[in-house]
């Protein structure tokens, strides 16, 4: 008996619908299933599920998620209108033999792979709480302390 495979359950939630309201510039880009497969992919990145992800709102982990799979739209569409983008701000042009150069100093503090578009800068800026330690010094036992 040949059973049908059922489209396998992911634990974490994509909506098409929801995330086209909010970045319609992927409306005429980005097809439901295409989305879709950049969500999976996106997962590596960030993961929106609720019992792993160090981010406990709920509102605040999908606002995360989705601009995560605009990041990854963007690159996306950037690559199939044929090539890059600059990253940075252009500092210099030349018309001769068309030369431009972009100054990416400002973005030392972050990442590269999320520089290269605003919805990569926004993630990397909202999620930097998450990914910020504080060390703090355990107190030591005054009981340990060897008196001479």
């Amino acid at each position: 008996m040949k059973q049908d495979k059922q489209p396998e359950k992911t634990d974490y939630d994509f909506d098409y619908s929801e995330w086209i309201g909010i970045y319609p510039e992927f409306e005429t880009k980005v097809s439901p299933t295409r989305a879709n497969n950049y969500a999976e992919l996106c997962v590596s990145y960030f993961n929106p599920t609720k019992v792993k992800s160090v981010v406990c709102d709920q509102r605040e982990r999908k606002n995360l998620f989705y601009l995560l799979v605009a990041h990854y739209a963007a690159l996306q569409a950037r690559n199939s209108d044929g090539g890059a983008q600059l990253g940075g701000v252009i500092n210099s042009v030349s018309e001769g033999s068309i030369a431009i150069g972009s100054d990416t100093s400002g973005l030392s503090k972050i990442d590269p792979w999320f520089a290269q578009s605003s919805y990569g800068q926004a993630f990397w800026a909202l999620s930097k709480k998450y990914r910020s330690g504080l060390y703090i010094r355990p107190i030591p036992d005054p009981r340990l302390r060897i008196i001479p």
